[in-house]
Parts: structure tokens; C-alpha cells; sequence
């Protein structure tokens, strides 16, 4: 049941008039959010001061996180853009484009044209359409040239790098796409008398091969695309988070960092490492391919073609015909005409499907005759006598489809019977080569449904690449003119494109597998791990006692993954699943690695400096931390000011208990400390100094709370307030401190009600924050004349026989409400205060709390107990700042059963009686005062510390010189 309080506070008299006034009044904060000070002696502050958790000065170390303000934020970019006009306008400018997203997105679409162009111009169009090819081939040789020179000009250690070397060996590959080059290194293959030996040919085969596969190249170009993207974004995302999450350390931004999101923040070493092994892959790979062509024999070597043999049983026949000219030797030229035509069908190698019925000719091959002829010189004598010989007779065509044997359709398939009417007619068309002139038929010079659209007259009507020249073998060196037959390679070229498409997707997946292949193994087990500490210690260094959380995260984590397998496990077939993963890993993943054991012991070291520095000695591990260059630790950094509430508890009768308990007192002061921490830390205290007997905890500004700088100044104020009498009530209630009531020792030398108590003093103020020691030990701690006034304080509270007194400095911060709740005692003059202070008390009967010995489950105090008693302190944490904290003092249990006894009527009085004693009129205050010991409370400290004083110093005669003031120095 809540105490009946007064619903207004009692009026003060004239002296008291203006503070009284003050207190209905908001407290003036200034807008720094470095300070808790109204004084105006705090625009005195230096730089350094701040309240940034991780503590980090204005002037600290390089790479230390700064509070941020808004005149830094724009101050920091000036010095770049001073540097960057500095430069020379050239490299300004060839910076700017190579670094434009615009022109990087046009030269990878440019890449990609120049890996797929030149096998799409084989499949989709013909000879007219090279020259457009050839003209968008010279734009990109020229964009990647202008590229290389401005990244020379405009890119820091660019110049011969690997990237360089990329670029030039990509642009050069690009000559080879234009036709006219790489015509003339494959070679003119339109001279069947150069081809006769079939070499020539093999060489140009052989050279087109090497051709594509040095296009692969430019694979290169696409991977260099890539990385400067990823460094781009690993960039913005650096500035992103010095210029935005600098200082704004929360649960998402350390998810974040947990999850790496980026993996842009991977480590230097992690980057270097990726980046060699790929390029590594990138360059055996293409050797291999490079290299690969050209230790293999040519399978053209193995046999002769059909279409050599063919030509010189036709050059024989030719040659017996031009001797004699007789009926049968015109026959036999004639079939072995014929049969060479139908077995090297063109119309059967490109539309089998519609000229052999029975899907098993002799000319499904990817190469089919077109034209044949004669060739030579038109100027010799010779060269028209012979032509005269070519043409076939009449009537042979239609006598030899027939005495051909029944399977004619099966070996040879048919023709258009427009195409089979030209094979009986002179051969009239001319054409020419760069040394010879040519006379013959071509077949496929006319347009036919569903087989030809594009009519070719001449063999150089295709490009040089699509045709094949074959002349007889048996003819003598330089016989002038002879027989020559060009078979269309364009179904060919078409699917060794198909392949060539192919080939490059299967390379530049081939590279990405191997390249993560490669860099998988070293990334799981040490460059992950490496960078994960990594991450862990930046976090650790910024903000120190984030390692806590951190410790408790990993735990959360460990729990998980356990669990996640024990799901697992439970179905068979993930059972096999993981077995199978585990063989194809190599080893057993329960194997414990050391970089899993260094990541945990960061963590534990890091919860171990969090633990043994606390708050204040956070800015020295972020300094020392924060330093690259040496190994050296620095622990006597200068302190800091900040502006703080100061706690100070004391264990009443320690000495005693100390005498009596022996070694057991350091578990009786460990079970006091869980209390005092625990509760001090729910109302976001920290924890500092722990001498056994007393206990330092301070309430400081920090930038986690997301409140602004006034109202998260009251709720330190009122949270300081709330924590003490929560305190009071916790430890008389606690069963473990309650079994020292029993003990016979302690009872003998404190009497039989002896029982655990703490009594508290709180005041604000400003303290130097820092470590208190020498190289060989420190103490972090804080150092202040305001830190002495709280013991002080802490002291009075044997005067008054109080358990919790408040300074004025605290009041004045708290809500009207909480103000309300405090009782004015007494206005004194404290050791170390350079003025008066008026001292509030939180009224509490501690002697009416009963230990709690509820029988309560008996759980297993383990680590994942302690996991989860810390994630739910932390809940309650911040629903602290949510809260109205006044209302605590009515509604918990246990504080209101303390303040029961506190009526208004005694509050009234006391406060009547107060003021009395504060104008001088002593006769009266005695009179009220003993009123209230006699009908209300007979054993109210404050009551009887104001009619000790007035008794035995002046005898209820206030003195002339009497302010309202007394002084407790000598106390």
C-alpha cells in the first residue's frame, strides 16, 4: 500500500521563498549534450569533455571515433577538396570520367559486345553486315584505348599494374575481330592450288583457334568491371559509416557489423588475398587455354578428305576426256562429275531433312559443295579449249540417276530441278580471285523456297572464313587451268560460333567457380575468422563495453547453431546430408580451429577489460586500442571532465563484519556488490570503485539512450533516486544477506536486530575521469572535490539516521512529482562545498522489510542462466527510460511497504517545524518537533539530529548570526 504523501509541497518562508520558487520551475540545461552542468562554470570545459561511450576526445589518436557537431561534419570533407583542386587539371578530369558511373556501365556493355560479337555476326548475318561489325570494333578499340590512357593519367598505381596489362592485352585482342586482319592471319583460302597439300589450311585453322581463344581475354575486362564496382561500393559504404554511424552505436548497427554485411568491410589482408588468388585462376586458366591448342595434332592429318579424293578421280577423268575425246571417256568424266556433286550435296548438308528422304546421305556434313569450275588464267590458250570440255553431255544427268543402284536416294540424295537443269548447261559464270580467274556454276546462285534466300554467285560472295577451295592432288606443280571446287563452310562456322558462345559462358563460370573453389578454404577458416576479429576489435575499440554484449551475442549464436543441429539431427536425411558434407569437407566440423579459439578469447579478454575498467577506463582501451603503429600500451591517459551524478554506499559495520566473517568476507561483500550493481546498472548506473566497505557508482551521459540531453538528464537524477531506495529494500529482503542476522558472531558484536544495511549519498557535479595510478598499476576511476562531497554526504547519514540522503545538486534535476517524494532536512555546509546545499532524505523503514524466503524452483546457475538473467536485465534496462520513475517509489512493493509509515500529517509537521528551525524560531521548532517523536515518530532521525543541535549547541536559543545554515564539517 502506497504512503499518503501531501499533494503540494509545504511552503517555504521568506528565505526559502526563491528556491522554493525554483523548485515548481524547469531546470535550465544548457543545449550541449556534453554536459549535465547549469552552472555557467561549465562553458570552461575543454574540448575533450564528452560523454561519447567508448570515450574518445576531440584531439584523440587517429582512426578514434570523434562526437560528431555539426561544424565537423562539415568541416571534414574540406581538406579533400582542397587537395583535389591542387591537382593538375588533366588528372582531375580523366578521374572524373574513368570514375563515372555512366561511362563504367558503357564500357562493361561494350565488353560484353566484344566478347559475343564476332561469333553473333557468324550466326545471324552474312558478308554485308562485317562492315558495321568492323565499324563498332574500331569504337571499342577506340573507347578502351581512351579508357587506358585517362586511368594512366588519373588512376594512383595504375600505370604497368595488373590491371593495365589487362586492358592493353584485352584492347589488342579486339584487332583480331576485324575481318580484314583476321582474314589476312588465317589466310586466303579462295586459291585451291596453294591448298592442295592441306596445310596451309591446317595452319589457318589452327590460327582461328588460338584467335577465340585469346577473346577470352576480355574475360578480364569483365572482372575488372566488377572489382572496381565493389571497391566503389566498399568505399560509399566506408564514408557512410564514418560520416553517419559514427557515433550512433545501437543493436542494428551491431547486427550489421555481426552479419558483415560487408563483406565491404573486409580486411585489408582478405582483399589482398582474394584478389591475387583470382587473378592467379584467371591467368592459369587462360594459358591453359591458350597453350592447349596448340600441343594437339591436327585430326585432318590422320586421313585425306573426300572432297581431295573426289577431285582427282575427277581430274583424271577430265584429263582422259581432254586426250580423247571419246564416248566413254566423256561418260566416265561425266559419273565421276556426278557422283563427286551428289556426294557433297549442298542442298543434303544444309536441309537434309528435305532432300534425303532417308535422313542417311553421304552429305550430312557441316561443309557442302556450292560452286565449281574451272580455274587459271582467262588469257591463256588453254583456258577455253578446256572449258569447252567441262560441260557435261546431254541427257547424261537423267541416265545416270537412273542406272545409279536402288539405295541412290539413301547415299546421295536430291536437288531442286532448277539446280539439276544448270548442271547440264556451259559454265558461264565468271568470277575472279586475287590470282586467278574462274569460270564454272555456282549452286545456289538462284533462290529456293524453304532452302536458299541468299543467293551466292561467286566464292568471294561469302566471307573468306565460310569457304574451302579444293583442287586435285595428282595435277602437276603450276598446271594452268584446272579443275577447283569451294565448299560452304558457313553450317560449320555457324555452330563453332554456337560453341564459341558456349565456350566463353562455360569460361567465365569456370573462372567464377574456381576463383570461389580457390578462395573458399581461405576464407572459412582464416580470413572470416581474421576479419570477424577484426570487427570485433574496432567494435571493442570504439566502444569498449559493447564486449559484453558482445560476449552475450556469441553465446545467443552458440545456442542456436546447437540447437539447429539437434533439428537436424532428429531426421535421417539431413543425418546423411551432413555426413556427406563432412567427407566433401575434409574433416569433422566439431573440430574446434584456433581461429575460433582466438575469436572467443578476444571476446572474453574484451568482457574481462569491460569488467575490470568499467565506464572510466573506457577511453583508455579505445586509445590504445585505436593505435596501429606500435605495440606500446599507453595507460596513463589524461583525464577527462564530465559532468556525472556520484553515488556513494556504504556497508554499515563492515569493519566489524569483517573481524567476524574472516575469509568469508569476500563472499559477504560479493553477494552486497550483485545487489548494488545489478540495480544501480537497471537504472543505468555504472558501476565504479569497490573497496569492500563502499561502493562508487556513477550516472554519466551517454549517447545510447536516443533521449535528449534535459530529459535524460532527469531521469539519471530520478533513476539515482529510485536505484538507492531500491537498493535499501533488496539487500534486507535478499535471503542470503538475511541468514547473517543469524550469525552468533555478528549478533554478539552488534546485538540480536543486527542486520545488513547500506546507507547512500548522491550528489552532482563534475569529475575527472581517468586512471589514478603508475605503469606498473592503475585504477580507473574519477577524481573530483564532488566525489569527497558525496562521501560527505554519505556520512551525514549517522547524523540524521537516514538511509539515503539526496544533495540539492540531484533535486534540482528531478520532476516535480519525484521532488515531492524527497523530505528537506536540513541546509548545511559540507567539507569540500564552497557553499551552503540543502540535504533531502528518501524516507525509509527499512526494519519493516521481511526476507523474502519464497521457495523458488532450484535452477542450474550456468552459463545460459546467466544469458538469459543478462538478456532480461537488459530488457528492463531500457523499459527504465520508457518510464515515469516517480511512480516506482508508490508502486513497488517493496518501497512502499518502507514508506507506509510516512503520512502526510508527518511530512506537514515536519515541514512546519523545518521552518521554523531554518527563520530562527527554535521554540517553535522544538515544540513541533517533539510533537511528532511523541504522536507519529518517535525515532525520526532528522527530528532528532535538529533537536540535538538546537539543545546542545545553543539550548533552543537560535543565535544572532543565524542563516538557516549549520555546519557539518566536523561531523
Amino acid at each position: 500500500m502506497a504512503p499518503a504523501q501531501p499533494s503540494t509541497p509545504p511552503a517555504p518562508s521568506a528565505p526559502n521563498g526563491a528556491k522554493a520558487a525554483k523548485i515548481g520551475l524547469p531546470v535550465p540545461v544548457p543545449p550541449s549534450r556534453d554536459s549535465f552542468s547549469t552552472e555557467p562554470s561549465v562553458e570552461l570545459r575543454s574540448p575533450p569533455v564528452s560523454v561519447h561511450t567508448g570515450g574518445s576526445s576531440a584531439d584523440g589518436p587517429k582512426g578514434q571515433p570523434t562526437p560528431r557537431s555539426s561544424k565537423q561534419n562539415t568541416a571534414k570533407p574540406k581538406p579533400q577538396n582542397k587537395n583535389r583542386k591542387q591537382l593538375p587539371l588533366y588528372i582531375r578530369v580523366s578521374r572524373t570520367i574513368v570514375d563515372n558511373t555512366h561511362f563504367m556501365v558503357f564500357t562493361t556493355v561494350l565488353t560484353f559486345y566484344a566478347l559475343t560479337a564476332d561469333d553473333l555476326r557468324i550466326i545471324l548475318t552474312e558478308k554485308p553486315a562485317d562492315m558495321i561489325f568492323n565499324i563498332i570494333g574500331i569504337l571499342c578499340i577506340t573507347v578502351f584505348s581512351c579508357e587506358v590512357v585517362l586511368s594512366c593519367l588519373g588512376k594512383v598505381d595504375y600505370y604497368l599494374s595488373f590491371f593495365f596489362l589487362l586492358d592493353v592485352i584485352s584492347t589488342a585482342t579486339l584487332l583480331l575481330d576485324l575481318t580484314w586482319i583476321s582474314e589476312a592471319i588465317q589466310g586466303d583460302n579462295s586459291d585451291a592450288s596453294d591448298l592442295r597439300s592441306g596445310r596451309t589450311a591446317r595452319v589457318g585453322a589452327r590460327a582461328s583457334r588460338v584467335v577465340r581463344v585469346l577473346r577470352l581475354v576480355r574475360i578480364l575486362k569483365l572482372y575488372k568491371a566488377y572489382y572496381e564496382a565493389k571497391q566503389r561500393k566498399a568505399e560509399r559504404e566506408r564514408r557512410k559509416r564514418m560520416g553517419e554511424l559514427e557515433d550512433d552505436w545501437d543493436e542494428a548497427d551491431y547486427e550489421a557489423l555481426e552479419n558483415g554485411h560487408g563483406k565491404d568491410t573486409e580486411s585489408r589482408v582478405g582483399k589482398k588475398l582474394s584478389e591475387m588468388t583470382t587473378r592467379r585462376v584467371i591467368c592459369l586458366i587462360l594459358a591453359m587455354l591458350l597453350i592447349q591448342p596448340l600441343l594437339s595434332k591436327e585430326t585432318a592429318d590422320q586421313t585425306p578428305y573426300s572432297a581431295v579424293y573426289g577431285a582427282n578421280q575427277v581430274w583424271e577423268a577430265f584429263e582422259a576426256k581432254l586426250l580423247k575425246n571419246s564416248t566413254a571417256n566423256s561418260i566416265t568424266y561425266d559419273n565421276a562429275f556426278l557422283k563427286y556433286i551428289y556426294y557433297h550435296n549442298w542442298y543434303v548438308g544444309n536441309h537434309g531433312g528435305t532432300y534425303c528422304p532417308g535422313s542417311n546421305c553421304a552429305g550430312l556434313f557441316l561443309g557442302s559443295l556450292f560452286w565449281f569450275g574451272l580455274a587459271g588464267q582467262s588469257s591463256d590458250a588453254n583456258f577455253s579449249s578446256n572449258l569447252e570440255y567441262t560441260q557435261m553431255s546431254s541427257g547424261v544427268l537423267d541416265s545416270w540417276v537412273e542406272s545409279t543402284s536402288e539405295d541412290y536416294l539413301t547415299a546421295y540424295g536430291t536437288m531442286p530441278s532448277s539446280i539439276k537443269e544448270m548442271l547440264s548447261q556451259p559454265w558461264d559464270r565468271r568470277c575472279a580471285t586475287s590470282s586467278q580467274d574462274l569460270v564454272g556454276v555456282s549452286l545456289i546462285a538462284q533462290e529456293v523456297q524453304y532452302a536458299n534466300y541468299y543467293k551466292i554467285y561467286c566464292p568471294l560472295d561469302l566471307r573468306l572464313t565460310e569457304i574451302q577451295a579444293f583442287a586435285p592432288s595428282l595435277m602437276s606443280q603450276g598446271q594452268s587451268p584446272y579443275l577447283t571446287f569451294y565448299f560452304d563452310l558457313r553450317p560449320f562456322n555457324r555452330s563453332t560460333a554456337a560453341f564459341g558462345l558456349s565456350n566463353t559462358f562455360f569460361v567465365m563460370i569456370l573462372l567464377i567457380t574456381a576463383s570461389l573453389m580457390f578462395t573458399n578454404d581461405a576464407n572459412r577458416l582464416v580470413l572470416r575468422p581474421v576479419e570477424k576479429m577484426i570487427s570485433r576489435i574496432e567494435a571493442i575499440r570504439d566502444k569498449p563495453l559493447l564486449a559484453m554484449k558482445m560476449a552475450d551475442d556469441e553465446f545467443k549464436a552458440e545456442e542456436i547453431a546447437k540447437e539447429r543441429l539437434q533439428r537436424q539431427k532428429r531426421k535421417p536425411w539431413n543425418r546423411i546430408w551432413m555426413e556427406i558434407s563432412r567427407c566433401c569437407n575434409g574433416g569433422n566440423r566439431n573440430e574446434v580451429l584456433e581461429t575460433v579459439i582466438l575469436e572467443k578469447t578476444i571476446i572474453k579478454l574484451g568482457s574481462l577489460l569491460a569488467l575490470g575498467f568499467g565506464e572510466a577506463g573506457a577511453d583508455i582501451i579505445g586509445k590504445n586500442m585505436s593505435g596501429s603503429d606500435s605495440a606500446g600500451v599507453n595507460a596513463m591517459v589524461p583525464g577527462r571532465k564530465c559532468e556525472c551524478i556520484v553515488g556513494v554506499m556504504r556497508v554499515r559495520d563492515f569493519s566489524t563484519a569483517t573481524e567476524v566473517l574472516q575469509a568469508k568476507v569476500m563472499m559477504f561483500s560479493n553477494q552486497i556488490a550483485e545487489i548494488v550493481h545489478g540495480v544501480c546498472n537497471e537504472f543505468h548506473g555504472a558501476p565504479n570503485k569497490n573497496t569492500g566497505e563502499t561502493f562508487l557508482v556513477i550516472w554519466k551521459q551517454n549517447e545510447d539512450s536516443g533521449l535528449g540531453n534535459e530529459e535524460l538528464i532527469r531521469k539519471f537524477a530520478e533513476g539515482s533516486i529510485v536505484s538507492s531506495a531500491a537498493m535499501i529494500g533488496a539487500v534486507h529482503r535478499s535471503p542470503l544477506l538475511g541468514s547473517y542476522r543469524e550469525h552468533p558472531g555478528l549478533q554478539y558484536r552488534l546485538g540480536s536486530k543486527c542486520r545488513v544495511h547500506l546507507s547512500i549519498g548522491l550528489h552532482k557535479g563534475w569529475a575527472i575521469e581517468g586512471a589514478v595510478g603508475s605503469e606498473f598499476k592503475i585504477d580507473c576511476s574519477y577524481l573530483s572535490p564532488n566525489v569527497s562531497i558525496a562521501t560527505s554526504i554519505e556520512r551525514s547519514t549517522e547524523v540524521y539516521n537516514v538511509s539515503v540522503i539526496v544533495a540539492q545538486s540531484v533535486i534540482d534535476l528531478v520532476s516535480y512529482n519525484m521532488r515531492s517524494q524527497c523530505r528537506l532536512i536540513d541546509k548545511v555546509i559540507i567539507r569540500g562545498s564552497p557553499a551552503p546545499m540543502d540535504l533531502y532524505c528518501v524516507d525509509l523503514d527499512y526494519m519493516s522489510v521481511e526476507v523474502d524466503f519464497t521457495e523458488r524452483p532450484k535452477v542450474p546457475w550456468n552459463t545460459r542462466q546467466r544469458f538469459k538473467v543478462r538478456q532480461w536485465m537488459e530488457q528492463e534496462k531500457n523499459a527504465v527510460l520508457q518510464k515515469d520513475l516517480s511512480e516506482i517509489l508508490e508502486t513497488d512493493e517493496v518501497i512502499a511497504q518502507m514508506r507506509e509509515c510516512f503520512t502526510v500529517e508527518f511530512f506537514q509537521l515536519f515541514n512546519m517545524g523545518y521552518q521554523n528551525y531554518s527563520q530562527g524560531e527554535w521554540q517553535v521548532a522544538r515544540r513541533i518537533l517533539m510533537d511528532i517523536r511523541s504522536r507519529l515518530a518517535p525515532t525520526d532521525g532528522p527530528c532528532m539530529a535538529l533537536l540535538k543541535f538546537m539543545e546542545f549547541h545553543h539550548d533552543f536559543d537560535a543565535p544572532k548570526e543565524w542563516a538557516g545554515v549549520r555546519d557539518l564539517v566536523g561531523y
